[in-house]
């Protein structure tokens, strides 16, 4: 078995220029940034993303009623580095101290109560859930600079919804957002075509397709897609400038594979996740780069069996079993969007 040839990792000077032209970008769009944010609401209760164990709200909530979670504030991953969170993309929920767990997706979020019970809340931050009861990665939680802050209550208000297209849903691990929602798909797309609109700003999120198509010579992943504006301004395999939009497939191993178009790194570049918890199952490949392009349609096919030996190393998986669109663009804050259509796995 060979080792992975397509697998690289920039040099220390490298990336450390990319941080300076980072940090640099950050500080000029600091007072965008503080704008953006949200202050907190002095009544509701404060979270600082230090608390080890999930708090009560002091909300109980009945199965098949709606029930209204309205958040506030912000936290700072790094002040200095203009890098902060709304409370939106921070704020968890359970019932009844078990899951599934639940993220708001807006200032104002209203669930349908899924069980009976005391509504718990979380600020995650950077946390990652081993899971869906909410449990965390074992490593000591730091409180953040800045808070978050959490109301709940009884609402007669309709449950929030996601105009998705059929067979597709929210990663549990990101959990619920705003950035996906279904388009419009073009005259002559065949009858399934799945047609999907990106919106990003400050927030994450990954849309999943479950399948099942064995992994075998020959299969290859197909996508349209129109990139409007990309989400980084820089390489995007460092920690705080990994802002990306991308489309993987994930493997029966628990692995994925995850095409990007990226704003400096070079075509067919190939790198592992910066990020804690990602970093050991998902792989990068830079198939478009640079500015040239953008906001034109651009029709792609890769070659699945010949990608997974030259980027990920061990046995290859038996079979694919989720096509993902992933969008990040909640380190700089910066606006990105896209359009994606005709993906195929066959």
């Amino acid at each position: 078995m060979t080792a992975p040839d397509a697998l690289r990792s920039r040099g220390m000077f490298a990336k450390f220029g990319t941080f300076l032209k980072f940090a640099r970008g950050q500080r000029r769009n600091a007072g965008r940034i503080a704008g953006e944010l949200s202050p907190l609401d002095p009544g509701a209760l404060a979270l600082n993303g230090g608390e080890a164990e999930w708090q009560d709200c002091g909300f109980v909530a009945t199965s098949g009623e709606n029930f209204q979670v309205a958040v506030s504030g912000h936290l700072w991953l790094a002040k200095p580095l203009a890098l902060g969170f709304d409370a939106d993309q921070v704020i968890w929920l359970r019932i009844g101290g078990k899951g599934p767990i639940r993220k708001v997706h807006g200032p104002e979020t209203v669930f349908t109560a899924w069980a009976d019970g005391a509504v718990e809340v979380m600020a995650k931050g950077l946390s990652f859930w081993t899971s869906d009861s909410g449990a965390y990665t074992p490593a000591k939680r730091k409180a953040s600079a800045g808070q978050v802050g959490v109301r709940v209550g009884a609402t007669t208000a309709a449950a929030d919804t996601h105009d998705l297209p059929p067979g597709w849903h929210h990663h549990w691990q990101i959990g619920e957002g705003r950035v996906y929602r279904a388009a419009t798909a073009e005259p002559d797309a065949p009858a399934d075509d799945t047609a999907l609109r990106v919106d990003t700003h400050g927030d994450v999120g990954i849309l999943c397709c479950e399948m099942e198509r064995d992994f075998a010579p020959g299969l290859t992943l197909g996508w349209d897609w129109l990139i409007e504006n990309l989400p980084s301004a820089v390489a995007e395999d460092m920690v705080f400038t990994h802002d990306y939009l991308s489309i993987a497939v994930e493997f029966d191993n628990g692995l994925d594979l995850t095409y990007m178009w990226s704003a400096e790194l070079p075509e067919e570049f190939v790198f592992q996740c910066p990020l804690d918890g990602w970093c050991d199952r998902e792989t990068h490949w830079v198939v478009r780069s640079g500015t040239d392009g953008l906001g034109n349609w651009h029709s792609e096919t890769r070659d699945l069996w010949a990608d997974y030996p030259r980027a990920i190393p061990g046995e290859r998986p038996k079979k694919v079993v989720k096509v993902w669109l992933i969008a990040n663009s909640i380190f700089a804050r910066n606006r990105a969007a896209a359009n994606f259509r005709r993906i195929s796995v066959g």
